[in-house]
C-alpha cells in the first residue's frame, strides 16, 4: 500500500477539512430550505461529536475521534440530502468542499476505523501469544 494511499493518511485529509464541515454545518442550520428534521438530524451529528459520552471513549487515541467525526459527516449529509441538487452542490462550494467530497470523507472514515480494528485486534493476538511463546520455549529447554 502506497503512503499516499494509507487509511491513516486519507484520514488526514478528512481532517483538515473538518473546519468547512464546521462552516457547511452552520451554514445549513440557518438555511429554511433544511427542514426541523433534517436539522435535528444535523444537531444530533454535532451534538454527539462534541458531547462528552461516547461509543468509542475520546481517550482512545484516533479511534476515539472516528466516532464522533463520522456521526458529524452522517449529520451532514442527511441535511444535505434534504435540499434540491442544486441547492446542495451551492453550499458545498461556498464551503470549499468538492461535490463528492462528504461521500469520500464518509468512505475514509470508515475504510480508516476498519484498518485500525484489524491492526488492533491483530496486535491484541501477539499479545496474547507471546506468553504462550515464551512458556513453550521454556519449556523445550
Amino acid at each position: 500500500m502506497s503512503r499516499r494511499h494509507h487509511p491513516l493518511v486519507r484520514l488526514a485529509g478528512t481532517v483538515a477539512r473538518l473546519p468547512r464541515y464546521l462552516y457547511l454545518a452552520q451554514a445549513l442550520a440557518r438555511d429554511p430550505a433544511v427542514s426541523a428534521r433534517r436539522k435535528s438530524a444535523l444537531a444530533l451529528g454535532l451534538g454527539y461529536a462534541v458531547l462528552p459520552f461516547d461509543l468509542l471513549p475520546g481517550i482512545i487515541p484516533v479511534v476515539g475521534q472516528l466516532d464522533d467525526l463520522a456521526a458529524l459527516l452522517l449529520g451532514i449529509r442527511q441535511a444535505v440530502r434534504g435540499l434540491p441538487p442544486e441547492d446542495a452542490a451551492a453550499h458545498l462550494r461556498h464551503a470549499g468542499l468538492a461535490p463528492t467530497a462528504l461521500e469520500a470523507d464518509l468512505r475514509t472514515v470508515g475504510v480508516a476505523g476498519v484498518w485500525l480494528a484489524t491492526r488492533t485486534a491483530s496486535l491484541a493476538a501477539r499479545v496474547v501469544r507471546a506468553p504462550m511463546r515464551l512458556v513453550a520455549a521454556a519449556r523445550r529447554h
